[in-house]
């Protein structure tokens, strides 16, 4: 492997290659469902040739080694000469599963491992037709156009890097060559030949001696062409003149015309080239990173569009989103100023300065802002092999996948997203046997959708399976010891629905490599908590079961409740504020040694915040019209009493000091309008930490 090339060209390499390799894993899912899709075959045979070209040219032979393997078996494939089946898919994921492992390697600077010999084997075995006849003798003069896919030239003449790759493939398969096209590109690093090689392919096109350049004393005399340029390359001309030796004139390939045998006699060539090239221009360039094909496909604007788009490291993006928090505080501190002002003047500059400053706001995240396709992206692979290790039969539908959020919420979700997609499979949908037996059809569907509703992004995961059982989760939440049986039979049809979400609990009665031993949902749980985010479930027995994820936009900008405990301001996130009431607290319950309030015939617990986080603290407040904030947590919803409500207000969360690091209950500090330090409390730390001291 050679770390020694430019670093920007590996860097190059990994971005594009991990872009097209994330893709080949949706195409590769998709293909199954289409496998005569001629168009989605050649994208797929792209993306592990530019893969291939790439690696090459970093020297990175194991990876070489196995997308060359890959690229022969969709070069068959789209011959027609194999057909697309689940057994291949198999192995071609499996393929992609060894690329992928190597290419993380390459990301961090090691040596790729080569991919397992039996993987290789089995993947080049693949790469044969189906069905071959072993005792067919080899015809003599097999036409070179036969052997080749029709490329079409470019509309400047010149051909591609995949033209002059077929080209000299076809031009291997001679009476002499013997061999298969594919044992032909079997060189140091896959793609180039060597000087003796090209010797011979002259001497097989023209006879011992009598390439181009020599004068042979039987041809007729033909105006000597001088070389131009380096006397070791070929022109473009030249070349030119090779391909109309080949094809005769204006027959390159994918002309649609009668093609000319490799052994057919061949005119006599303009002077063209001295006998010893070491090899055509077109072939250094092609395992560059970024190949020609991509830019022909792309069209003449490609190159235009490129221009326009420019790669920012995302530690630079995190820096600005700091630099626009500072200005959004200042910004507040202006607006809280501008109110108390009798300056007509100095409010109207303010206004302008809020309207610009959260234009600029919005502009600088939409720079952090990524599609959720990132995410969604890898579910039909994730769907499609745990469908077939339970032997289910599932289709899958993502809807909203252009929905943009923050980058480090994308990265974030992806982990309880894939426990809940893993979670309808194994315990959702039935088998196909059941789905029959209870009418349905053998195909389970599954529906993972994507929208934004304000500042939040709402996420949901829905199947046609089974759905749970209200009585079944009360019998499991017993048995497990979570609650006595009174209190499970008081639980009602929503909160027994979110008794999967606690940790240990799970319906099966065996723990397998996919579920049963009750982390996943948990782990689903903490992590949307810690996103800020909330989680409900719906189901209905027999028809299915419906999860949905809600999360703010970003993590770095939060918009937030101010309250006052004393003379000190807290900060609660307004996603997790549902409710704010004046109530009379001399009318409180007590039950269980909790005390409670009655929210529309609900009994909810009642916490004092100033005795969790400011203790000592005198309690003067009136009783009797007391501000009460009711907050979601999950499924469960609690009381909080506050001093004063301030108003809702946007803060840029910062990190706590190295003294307060870790301190129970708080996500970070801000600053507010009027220049003071609030603390942003993190309410499931602080119910955890505190709820059990009442």
């Amino acid at each position: 492997m050679s770390f020694d090339a430019d670093e920007e060209i590996l860097q190059d390499f990994l971005v594009e290659a991990g872009e097209i390799l994330e893709l080949l894993s949706e195409q590769l899912v998709e293909l199954e469902n289409r496998p005569n899709d001629s168009d989605l075959l050649n994208a797929i045979f792209r993306g592990f040739h530019t893969v291939k070209g790439g690696a090459g040219f970093l020297q990175l032979e194991a990876l070489v080694t196995c997308c060359h393997i890959a690229e022969n078996v969709f070069d068959i494939l789209r011959k027609g000469e194999r057909q697309v089946d689940a057994e291949l898919m198999d192995v071609v994921l499996q393929a992609l599963d060894s690329i992928n492992s190597m290419f993380a390697q390459v990301r961090d600077g090691e040596e790729p491992t080569p991919a397992a010999p039996a993987l290789l084997e089995a993947l080049s075995a693949l790469a044969q037709p189906a069905q071959q006849v072993v005792a067919a003798p080899a015809a003599p003069a097999a036409p070179v156009v036969a052997t080749m896919a029709e490329p079409v030239l470019e509309a400047d003449g010149d051909i591609t890097d995949d033209e002059f790759e077929l080209l000299l493939e076809a031009l291997h398969v001679g009476p002499e060559a013997g061999e298969a096209p594919a044992a032909a590109d079997g060189h140091a690093n896959g793609d180039e030949i060597t000087d003796d090689e090209f010797e011979a392919l002259l001497d097989q096109l023209h006879g011992t001696g009598k390439g181009p350049g020599s004068q042979p004393t039987a041809v007729p005399s033909v105006p000597a062409t001088p070389v131009a340029g380096d006397e070791d390359l070929i022109t473009d001309d030249e070349f030119e003149s090779l391909l109309d030796e080949l094809h005769g004139p204006g027959r390159g390939p994918g002309a649609a015309t009668t093609p000319t045998p490799v052994s057919a006699p061949a005119p006599a060539a303009p002077e063209a080239a001295k006998p010893q090239p070491p090899a055509p221009p077109a072939a250094e360039e092609k395992p560059a990173p970024k190949p020609a094909p991509r830019r022909s496909e792309a069209g003449a604007d490609h190159g235009a569009a490129a221009e326009t788009t420019v790669r920012v490291d995302t530690a630079r993006l995190d820096e600005i989103m700091n630099m626009v928090g500072e200005l959004v505080l200042v910004r507040n501190r202006l607006t809280r100023l501008g109110l108390t002002s009798e300056d007509e003047e100095l409010t109207k500059a303010v206004a302008n300065l809020d309207m610009v400053t959260a234009d600029l706001q919005a502009s600088v995240m939409k720079t952090r802002m990524q599609p959720i396709k990132k995410v969604f992206g890898r579910f039909p692979r994730v769907v499609r092999d745990l469908s077939r290790s339970l032997k289910k039969e599932i289709d899958l539908e993502l809807v909203g996948e252009e929905t943009d959020l923050d980058k480090n919420l994308v990265e974030a979700l992806a982990d309880p997203l894939v426990h809940l997609v893993r979670n309808a499979v194994d315990h959702g949908i039935e088998s196909p046997e059941e789905r029959e037996a209870a009418g349905k059809p053998r195909v389970g569907q599954m529906v993972l959708a994507a929208r934004q509703e304000g500042d939040h992004i709402l996420l949901t995961i829905s199947d046609d399976g089974k759905g749970m059982d209200a009585e079944v989760l009360r019998a499991k939440a017993v048995e497990k010891g979570m609650m006595d049986r009174d209190a499970a039979e008081r639980l009602s049809e929503s909160e027994c629905f979110n008794l999967i979400l606690a940790p240990g609990f799970s319906t099966k009665t065996e723990v397998s490599d996919v579920s049963g031993r009750g982390v996943g949902m948990d782990v689903v749980r903490t992590r949307i908590s810690q996103l800020n985010g909330t989680i409900a479930i719906e189901s209905t027995k027999g028809q299915g079961t419906r999860i949905s994820i809600k999360v703010p936009l970003t993590l770095a900008i939060m918009p937030t409740l101010m309250v006052m405990l004393g003379r000190q301001a807290f900060a609660l996130p307004l996603v997790n504020v549902n409710e704010i009431y004046n109530l009379d607290l001399s009318r409180t319950n007590v039950v269980d040694g909790q005390e409670v309030i009655l929210v529309r015939d609900k009994a909810l617990p009642l916490f004092w915040l100033k005795r969790w986080l400011m203790p000592g603290a005198s309690e003067e407040i009136d009783r009797t019209a007391a501000s009460v904030v009711i907050v979601s947590v999950g499924t469960q919803r609690v009381g909080f009493v506050v001093d004063q409500l301030v108003g809702q207000e946007e803060v840029v969360i910062k990190p706590l000091g190295g003294m307060l690091q870790g301190t129970p209950g708080m996500a970070g500090a801000t600053i507010t309008g009027d220049g003071r330090i609030a603390l942003i409390l993190d309410i499931p730390g602080l119910l955890k930490r505190y709820a059990r001291k009442g």
